[in-house]
Formats: C-alpha cells, sequence, structure tokens
C-alpha cells in the first residue's frame, strides 16, 4: 500500500496536471462577454445584490407584464442607495422606463432564459437530442433528469412517469446511430437519472412503508422496461426526509427476481451526509447479495442550507457536516471505498473540484483499478475545462443534463448559480479569485475546520431553570428508530383501549359516575375511553376544595411552583409517544400532528417555568433615597381551565401550567371528546408532585357543568380556549357578580378565526399550493389557525384553483392511528363547476374532515358557493376542514377581502415581491401573519400564539407577559427613613 505522503505527492502531480490541462479557459458562466458573466461577477462582490438576484431570477417566470417586471427589478434590483456598475444599472433602469421598458424586459427576458439554458439541456426529449449529440461527439456522455420540485397530485406524478417512460424507451433507439466511441460506449449510451420524488405527491418519512410500497407499483414496470431497452437507469437522492426511502425502494428493486442481475442500476451516495460511509457500506452488501453491480454516483450534495437550517429549527442533530472540509474529506474516503470494491459498487465521480477527482484518480492507480472501471460526472453548464482535462486523459466523463421548462427549472438554476458564487466553490476560487492551485489542491484540513467552527451557545438543560429555553424537538419520522417507536405505541394504544377516565377532586372518594363512551372517531367500532361524566354537585365540590387549597399553594415559593413544571415537562418528555398515539385513537390526529401536540405541552411547561422567574419575581421599582418599593405578582384564587378536543394536550397544559405556576389553584374541565389524554395529563402532574388538592379533574358535558363553574362566586378566573359562541357566553357569564363574590372575575378567551391565505401573482405556486393545502387539510381539520379562505390574485387564479384541487383530491385518507392520513373537501367561491369536475375526475372518494355532532366523520368532496347557505351549516356542523377560495383582482384587493373579518387571529401571503410583504406587514393585521409560509404551525417561545378582535382578547400564549394575566400586581412601600438615619445602599 503507497504511504499517506507518496499518494499526497501523487494526488499532487495529477492535480496540478489536470489544472494546466484546464488552464486559460473559464466556465461559460463566468466569461464577462456574457451578460450573466457579468451580473455574476458583481454578485460575488456584493453579497446582498447576490440574494436579491437570485430572488429576481427565481422569480421571473411568475412576471407576465411589463408592469410586473418593472415593479420587481425596481423592488429587489434597483435599491435606493445600491451602487452598481454603469451597464448594468443602465440596463436594469431601460426596464422601469416607460419608453425603453418594452424593448429592455423582451432583452432582459432573453439575457434570463439564456442564463436558465446554459444549464438546462432542453425542454423535451425531442429538444434535447442535438446538444446530447453534440456532447456525444465532444466525447462526453449523459445521464438525462427532469427538471421539477414539486409534484402535488396523482395526475402530475403519472406525466413525471410518462415522461420517464418516453426517456427509457425511445432515448436508445434515437442515440444508437450515433458514431462509436471506444470510451463513452463502455457503459450504454441512453442513461436516465430518476427523481422520485417526482414520482408520488404523498411521499413522507411517517409513512415510509407506504410510500416504497407506492413508488414500486408506479416505478417498478420503468425498471424493468429500462432492462429490456438497456437504458441504465439511476436514482437520484433529494433531501435527507425522503432519503431512508429511496435506499429501501432501490433495495427492493435491486433484488426483484427480474431485476437481480440486471448490472445497469445505479444510485447517488451524498458524501456531505453524516451517514454516507455506513450507505455506502449498505449499498456494498446489496450488490454483493444480489450478485450484481450497483454504480454509486458519489456527489458532495446540493441541499446543504436547506438541511442544515431545517435541523436547526426543528432541534435535530444536523445529518450533514457543518464544514466543507469535512465533506471533501468525506468524499475522498468513500471514493478510496468505492474504488476498493468498484467490482460491486463502480463509482461515478461527481465532482468539478479538482483536488477531489485527483485523489480518486491516485487512489486508484495505488489500487490498480483500470480506467474504464470508473467515470466522472459533472453538471451540464459548468466545469467546461475541467471536464475537457478529464476526457483528455482517456477517462469515461458523462454530464448530468437537466430536461424541462423554464418554470420548474429556475430553482435548479436557482441551486447552479448558488454554487457557482459560492465563497469555497472550487470553480470560483479557481477561475474567478485566481486563487493558487496549492491552496486548491491542498488535503481538506479538518483540524483548521473544527477550530473555525461556530460555539455553540449555551443550551437549555433539564431541571436547570437558569439556562435558556429551547423547544422540544419534533420527532424525527425519517430517523427508523423514533419511527419505530411512534408505531409501537399506537399499536399499545390500541391493546390498551378502553380507559377508564374517573372525575379526581382532592378529598373526595371514586364512586360510580353515569359514562360516556368515546369511540375512535375513524374508527368508530372502537371505544377508546369510558369517561365519568361530572355533575354539577361535583363542580361545587371541586371549586370549594380547590379555594381551600388556595392560600398555602399562593404562598409556595415562585421558584418552587416553576420547578413542578419542570419536572412536569419531564415526564411528557419521557411518554411522549405514548401521549400522542392516544390522540390519534381519541381525536383522530395524525402521526405528526399528535406528535407536535405533545412537544408543545412540553414547551409550554419549560417556557412558562423560565418566564415565571422572570414576569413573576419581585422587583424594586424607582430610585429613590429612604424608601424602598417592590413590585410583586401573586395568584388570583381558583382558575377554571376549560379546554377544546383538538389540541387535547398542548392547550389544557398550557392553560393550566400558567395557572399554576402564578399561584392559582386549577380546575380542569377539558372536552369530553379528549378526556382520556387530559387524565393522562393529571396523572402526570400528579406524579411530578403537584398536590392532588391544588389541581382537580372535571371531565363531563361542558353544557352540564360549564355554567356552574363559570358562575361560581368562588372562581377568580376562568382560562378557555374553544369557539366564539362558547367564548362569549363565557365572557357574558363572568361579567356578572354574584352575591358574596370576592374578586371580579377575569377570562383569558382564545376562540376561532376565519383564516385567509393570499396568493400573489408572482407567488412560488408549488410552495403556494403546499402551503394552503397543509394549513386547511394537513391537521383533521383540529386548528384553529387553519386556512378557511384563500384568496388569489386573478393572473395565477386559475392555475392555482386547478392543482389545488388534484392535490386536495390526492390526499391519502384512513384511521388516524394509520401513518401517513390526511383530510379535507374543498370549498370554491368562483369556480366551484370547473373543480367539482376535477374531483370527480380524480375519483370520488370520502375526504376525512374532523367530528361533527351527527356522529359522521366521513363525508364525501362538497363543492358550494360562499353565498350557498349549506356553506353556513356546514360550517357550523363540522369541526371543519372547510375552505374557500376566491378570486381578487389585484394584491390590494386581496387584502382588503382578507381583513374583511371581525375575526383577527392567522393569516398567510405567500409573494415574492418586497412591496407587497412590507404592505402586507403594515394592513394584514392578524395575531400572527405568516410571510411565505403557511397559517398553522406556531411554536412556544418563537411565535407566541394568539389574536384579537372577535378571536380572543389579545393575549399571547407562548409568549413574554402571558403570565401575567393569571396574577394580581402588588407594590409593597416601606420608608427606611428613620430619626435622619437611611441605610446604606448595599
Amino acid at each position: 500500500m503507497t504511504s499517506p505522503a507518496a499518494l499526497e505527492a501523487r494526488v499532487q502531480a495529477i492535480g496540478r496536471d489536470l489544472f494546466e490541462r484546464s488552464r486559460g479557459e473559464a466556465p461559460g458562466v463566468f466569461s464577462s462577454a456574457y451578460w450573466e458573466g457579468q451580473l455574476l461577477a458583481w454578485a460575488m462582490r456584493d453579497p446582498a445584490f447576490k440574494v436579491d438576484l437570485f430572488r429576481f431570477v427565481d422569480a421571473f417566470p411568475m412576471l407576465r407584464t411589463r408592469e410586473q417586471v418593472a415593479r420587481h427589478v425596481d423592488e429587489m434590483l434597483l435599491r435606493e442607495g445600491r451602487e452598481l456598475p454603469a451597464a448594468i444599472a443602465a440596463a436594469l433602469r431601460a426596464t422601469t422606463a416607460r419608453l425603453t421598458g418594452g424593448v429592455a424586459q423582451a432583452a432582459l427576458r432573453k439575457n434570463v432564459e439564456a442564463m436558465a439554458a446554459r444549464f438546462i439541456v432542453g425542454r423535451d426529449a425531442r429538444d434535447t437530442l442535438p446538444a446530447l449529440r453534440r456532447l456525444h461527439d465532444a466525447g462526453v456522455g449523459f445521464t438525462v433528469d427532469l427538471l421539477g420540485e414539486a409534484t402535488l397530485s396523482e395526475s402530475e406524478g403519472e406525466a413525471y412517469l410518462a415522461r420517464y417512460r418516453d426517456l427509457v424507451e425511445n432515448l436508445p433507439s434515437q442515440v444508437a446511430a450515433w458514431p462509436a466511441d471506444a470510451v463513452i460506449d463502455r457503459a450504454p449510451r441512453a442513461n436516465v437519472s430518476i427523481k422520485l420524488s417526482a414520482l408520488d405527491s404523498q411521499l413522507d418519512a411517517v409513512d415510509h412503508a407506504g410510500s416504497v410500497e407506492r413508488l414500486l407499483r408506479r416505478a417498478l414496470p420503468l425498471f424493468m422496461e429500462g432492462r429490456r431497452r438497456g437504458t441504465f437507469l439511476n436514482v437520484d437522492l433529494e433531501q435527507w426526509a425522503t432519503h431512508g426511502i429511496a435506499y429501501d425502494f432501490l433495495e427492493r428493486v435491486a433484488l426483484a427476481p427480474e431485476l437481480r442481475d440486471w448490472p445497469q442500476l445505479g444510485v447517488v451516495v451524498q458524501a456531505y451526509l453524516r451517514d454516507a460511509d455506513a450507505i455506502a457500506l449498505r449499498l456494498r452488501a446489496l450488490a454483493r447479495r444480489r450478485g450484481a453491480p450497483i454504480t454509486i454516483r458519489l456527489v458532495k450534495g446540493a441541499y446543504w442550507d436547506t438541511e442544515t437550517v431545517l435541523a436547526d429549527q426543528n432541534g435535530w442533530a444536523s445529518p450533514v457536516w457543518r464544514t466543507k472540509a469535512e465533506t471533501d474529506a468525506c468524499y475522498e474516503r468513500l471514493s478510496r471505498a468505492l474504488l476498493e470494491s468498484h467490482a460491486d459498487t463502480p463509482p461515478a465521480l461527481g465532482s468539478h473540484n479538482l483536488r477531489s477527482l485527483a485523489h480518486a484518480f491516485a487512489v486508484a492507480e495505488e489500487l490498480r483499478v483500470p480506467p474504464d472501471a470508473y467515470e466522472v460526472q459533472m453538471l451540464y453548464g459548468m466545469a467546461e475545462p475541467e471536464r475537457a482535462a478529464v476526457r483528455a486523459t482517456g477517462r469515461r466523463v458523462r454530464v448530468y443534463a437537466p430536461v424541462g421548462e423554464l418554470l420548474p427549472g429556475m430553482a435548479y438554476l436557482v441551486r447552479r448559480l448558488l454554487e457557482n458564487t459560492a465563497n469555497v466553490g472550487f470553480l470560483r476560487l479557481s477561475h474567478h479569485e485566481r486563487v493558487d492551485v496549492a491552496a486548491l489542491l491542498a488535503a481538506p484540513a479538518l483540524e483548521r475546520a473544527a477550530a473555525s467552527a461556530p460555539e455553540s451557545a449555551q443550551r437549555m438543560r433539564r431541571g436547570d431553570l437558569a439556562t435558556p429555553f429551547e423547544g422540544c424537538p419534533p420527532t424525527d419520522f425519517a430517523d427508523p428508530p423514533q419511527r419505530a417507536a411512534f408505531a409501537a405505541a399506537v399499536d399499545a394504544a390500541l391493546r390498551a383501549a378502553p380507559i377508564d377516565v374517573p372525575v379526581a377532586i382532592s378529598g373526595l372518594p371514586p364512586r360510580a359516575r353515569e359514562t360516556f363512551e368515546r369511540a375512535c372517531p375513524s374508527d368508530t367500532g372502537r371505544i377508546v375511553s369510558r369517561v365519568s361524566l361530572a355533575s354539577a354537585a361535583d363542580a361545587d365540590a371541586a371549586v370549594a376544595a380547590a379555594a381551600r387549597a388556595w392560600p398555602a399553594w399562593r404562598d409556595r415559593p415562585l421558584a418552587a411552583r416553576a420547578a413542578l413544571l419542570e419536572a412536569l415537562a419531564d415526564a411528557l418528555e419521557r411518554d411522549r409517544c405514548e401521549l400522542a398515539a392516544l390522540q390519534c385513537l381519541e381525536v383522530g390526529k395524525p402521526w405528526r400532528e399528535a406528535d407536535a401536540d405533545v412537544a408543545e405541552a412540553v414547551d409550554f411547561c419549560r417556557y412558562y417555568a423560565r418566564r415565571a422567574l422572570v414576569e413573576l419575581a419581585p422587583r424594586a421599582q424607582g430610585c429613590v433615597l429612604g424608601e424602598e418599593n417592590t413590585l410583586s405578582y401573586e395568584g388570583r384564587g381558583v382558575c377554571v381551565v376549560i379546554a377544546p378536543w383538538n389540541f387535547p394536550l398542548a392547550i389544557l397544559t398550557g392553560m393550566a401550567s400558567a395557572a399554576l405556576v402564578a399561584g392559582n389553584t386549577v380546575v380542569m374541565k377539558p372536552a369530553e371528546q379528549s378526556s382520556a389524554t387530559a387524565w393522562r395529563l393529571h396523572e402526570r402532574m400528579l406524579a411530578a408532585g403537584f398536590p392532588p388538592e391544588v389541581v382537580a379533574f372535571l371531565p363531563g358535558i361542558g353544557e352540564h357543568v360549564g355554567p356552574q363553574l363559570v358562575a361560581h362566586r368562588d372562581v377568580a378566573q376562568i382560562a378557555f380556549t374553544g369557539s366564539q359562541s362558547v367564548g362569549l357566553a363565557i365572557v357574558e357569564a363572568a361579567a356578572k357578580t354574584s352575591p358574596g363574590q370576592a374578586q371580579v372575575r377575569r377570562v383569558v378567551c382564545e376562540m376561532g378565526g376565519k383564516n385567509a391565505i393570499v396568493v400573489d401573482d408572482d407567488a412560488d405556486l408549488d410552495e403556494a399550493v403546499v402551503g394552503v393545502l397543509r394549513s386547511a387539510f394537513g391537521y383533521a381539520g383540529q386548528k384553529c389557525s387553519a386556512c378557511s379562505r384563500a384568496i388569489v390574485v386573478d393572473a395565477v387564479y386559475d392555475a392555482f384553483i386547478a392543482r389545488l384541487a388534484a392535490a386536495a383530491a390526492a390526499l391519502p385518507v384512513g384511521a388516524a392511528h394509520s401513518p401517513g392520513t390526511t383530510v379535507g373537501p374543498v370549498v370554491d367561491a368562483d369556480a366551484q363547476s370547473r373543480l367539482l369536475r376535477a374531483t370527480e375526475a380524480a375519483g370520488a372518494r370520502k375526504l376525512f374532515v374532523g367530528a361533527a355532532p351527527s356522529g359522521g366523520w366521513f363525508v364525501p368532496p362538497t363543492i358550494l358557493a360562499v353565498d350557498d347557505p349549506r356553506h353556513e351549516l356546514m360550517q357550523r356542523e363540522l369541526f371543519g376542514p372547510v375552505l374557500a377560495v376566491f378570486r381578487a383582482r389585484d394584491f390590494a384587493h386581496a387584502l382588503e377581502v382578507a381583513t374583511d373579518s371581525p375575526f383577527a387571529l392567522t393569516g398567510a401571503v405567500f409573494s415574492r415581491s418586497p412591496a407587497h410583504l412590507d404592505e402586507a406587514r403594515r394592513r394584514f393585521r392578524v395575531g400572527n401573519l405568516y410571510l411565505n409560509r403557511g397559517s398553522t404551525g406556531a411554536l412556544v417561545g418563537r411565535q407566541p400564539f394568539g389574536g384579537f378582535g372577535m378571536s380572543g382578547i389579545g393575549t399571547k400564549a407562548g409568549g413574554p407577559n402571558y403570565l401575567l394575566q393569571f396574577a394580581d400586581p402588588r407594590v409593597v412601600t416601606e420608608s427606611t427613613l428613620r430619626r435622619g438615619f437611611v441605610p446604606e445602599e448595599m
């Protein structure tokens, strides 16, 4: 084996040879002779302009009119105070001028399309053949991929499958007549890369097994056809969330009896993944198991920013390496491993980095692996000098050649531009920054990378209330152990049902009561719980017990009360899968949403425990000699907590924990539909150390015990979340003073909304359709923040509604305790007949909509006009989801419609226009406004939640000052002046 020093010397020699071969020529994208080359040159000097430029390019396909183009150029690129080169500034200003705008915009469109064309080989299969032939004539092979970022419906998935089938069936015959090439022809000429996410609109790690099975039903015939036609098929890898699905699918294909000995099969391994080494070992074992090779396309990875941000936002360990040096080192490690097993895993080395390629070539020489046992792959439109240099050494080179229209290709284009202009990108460093060749060819500096990694901030520690709050990470269903744990909890919950739910009042012995049987809403033959129904007498007893316990609880040290919340959080987090699984059965929550509900309950406890020590702690007031002023807060008395069924743990925990830590005793009245989940919370409260006399548990029918609790003279406060009608009735009843009442009742009241999402004419429709779909239907109709109105600007209305209808029809339906279920009919305001036809064409399937008083849980898709009287009936009779879609003349009109409601809970806007987003900030006045994301999913400590108007009283759960709603402030003043003596300040 070659010594490390000798190997490195050979790497340097090969690298310098490749560098010399590519010297003197710049990749076309960096050429100043091209308009985009000048733009990118300036973008690399001005990071802010770079961001705006790429956002403009991303939005450009949606800009249909002269006015739109002019406005976006002005808003994004010609910002006030920005300095630009004279030629660029003049060209951009011409697009906004009245006289020259049309001509200049035509030129701009031509240039943007030329920029896209540099990276996209053609619009369709036939259009690509001339470019592919030119590559072949230059001694370069190809692999064709179809562009597209989001498949939202079954029809879109079928369309992609048909296009892939066309490539697989027809490419071999179309390229067979080309001249022979001894290097290219070592492998099949026809080579197609398949993006699995394009084939199925419902790929989801929650439903891992179902996702793999659906892909097999749809795509396995494609691979069999590939074998018959002599087409090489490669499985692409995308985001981490679906990587497990992709590899399990690949394994099933590789072991299929019809394909087991087929050698023309490949898959991608991304070196930026921390699991890349293990993945490569798995694939080598798979190849040996089937007895035929599996080609491995080794790449660095294209979604580093996305994976890093998502991991940070969710509190997960990052699946990718944190530094480029770690990724480069992993690439070199994997290239050696693949070359060592080249008979089983022939490597396709995907890289433009001459250091990475030189290292692989040197290792191949050391291992005596012949050049025809591997190949190099590069991206179309990039690294032309490097490509030519490698090909000149006699090695096989293949170009990754995307095919598609400008609109779906724009996201791909932006990724390519980001790669070209990245500060650490090899092409930028070598061709634009002119970095010294020795530095470019240096080995990955892992020690320096580790030293330069940012130090992590202080992290939250359980039990230590002095550490900052961090949200409970959601379950990562892409992780097999976590997914298996949740599935096991669901199975256990099914076996454990039904659960007996008692009334729990300190000092009262258990006794027989009338019971309510709660059936699983998505499997009505299964009884989940038998709930004891509290009576009016129980309500009186619960309040009396809580009133007796209140003085001692109020006087318990604040830190001790906060510590109990932290202990409760520990218990809830420990049992999160059990608690979430119960919600799937009891209220029909999908897996991911049930898990999120438990995580939110944990967050409320930890957040309020820490905020209490800040907001409720005594503090000095003023600064005057001879006087001490102390402001403190104390609990108000008995707090009745009335919670809804849709967030059976999170909302009940949030209101109760806030009241308790503020020094109130609590009577918990859960919704009768979710009493079993609430009972599990009460059990853990007691186990965490809350005295039983401090927190009573009173399940029952709201109409029977609710009025008694609200009007009770010894109740100091009511915390309620639920419907507007009940909320307003509580406010009215609480305002009446009873004889002997000691204080004015306070009400914390959160009600619902008619939440709107505005879709602008320049919006990314992939994102907008998904955002509306998930906001309206993704939560089994169980969120007060859910979108009930989509307001779409006229120019994109028809395209939006067609995709939304098809996407809604594709939503999977089934028992909520099964993975991968979701819900909802669509109600359209303008295009009912067209949407009805689209829905019927998709099949007359039943869609899960949530609990109805009639006991029905499944209804057929319903299309109603907003002025149809049945619309209000449906809104009243169903807990949702019901969506009305409106057509707006323009963005200003859309905001008018969105704000024409007495409710003010949540709202969202999808727009790429900075000016329109600013206008939404000013005019779209709701409690929680979301820009370029859906209207649901507020997180404790990040998006404090609550509305005003008729949606609530303006408090913000999970945010600063919420606890003050549950406490009375007191000021104690002491004069410290005694006969002219003032104590010295400490």
